[in-house]
């Protein structure tokens, strides 16, 4: 019987590389960022305001529909583990996942240093003009501006409505109300320094048996279309695993101002 587990956490923090890698196992079909989880909030979203529902509420039929969503998304899938990627961890989403779930839930939550991710998003900023963050910085009132370029960016990159702050907060909320331990995080450092013992440990938490992973010559799994951000932000190296360097600068402003976000992740 095939079973389904789950990948969610921070951006630039190795989603797109350990994918790539379990995905050589052919047990195991782990997925790009997935739509799913928007999937089931919009049918969630139509039944609590749709009046026709609460005119005529047929809650085992919907249940059966919410049951099988999962199983049904990838029913074409011939393998023994679903390892989905996707935004699991929010309140709403992982109160919906435990509900409905075919097995027990076990989610491996990526994180990262945040002034690691704030330097990864400026680097896509300096290298690609299309990025859409710099797209919303020229749309900005520049006579309204009282921050530098960069500080401005970088609020931009953390906004409320960003992931990386709905990440952030979904984490918060775990560790607030004690649930964080059911999950297993992983630090993308320790994921690209030591990949196999950092493969194993997710292994043992999913409960699968261990295989034997290469961690060189990698073969490009996902065809996401990136045009929509304007910059290649799923692009995994193809050669070996390896912290690509970043030559950007933060100032101590923005380091203050961000730095201790990382008590949220690494408490």
């Amino acid at each position: 019987m095939k079973q389904y587990f789950y990948i969610s956490g921070l951006p630039r923090s190795g989603n797109t590389l350990l994918s790539t890698i379990l995905n050589q196992n052919p047990d195991i079909h782990s997925t790009g960022h997935s739509f799913l989880p928007d999937l089931l909030f919009s049918i969630k979203n139509m039944q609590y305001n749709s009046d026709r529902f609460k005119n005529y509420p047929c809650h085992n039929n919907l249940n059966n529909v919410y049951k099988n969503i999962i199983p049904n998304y990838y029913k074409e899938h011939n393998v023994k583990y679903i390892i989905e990627r996707g935004d699991w961890i929010t309140p709403f989403n992982i109160n919906v996942l435990k509900k409905i779930a075919p097995n027990k839930v076990k989610i491996v939550i990526l994180i990262r240093d945040i002034l690691e991710v704030i330097k990864s998003f400026l680097k896509l900023c300096n290298d690609n003009p299309e990025f859409y963050i710099n797209k919303e910085y020229n749309y900005l009132d520049h006579t309204t501006l009282f921050t530098d370029e960069t500080e401005t960016k970088v609020d931009l990159i953390m906004a409320k409505d960003k992931y990386i702050n709905t990440m952030l907060y979904s984490i918060h909320q775990l560790r607030k109300n004690n649930l964080l331990k059911d999950f297993l995080l992983i630090d993308y450092n320790d994921l690209v320094k030591q990949p196999e013992i950092t493969l194993n440990k997710i292994y043992n938490y999913y409960e699968i048996d261990l295989f034997k992973h290469s961690f060189q010559n990698f073969k490009e799994e996902f065809k996401y279309n990136d045009s929509i951000f304007g910059a290649l932000m799923h692009k995994v190296r193809t050669d070996e695993i390896k912290k690509d360097d970043n030559d950007i600068i933060l100032f101590e402003n923005i380091i203050n101002k961000y730095k201790h976000l990382n008590n949220i992740l690494f408490q």
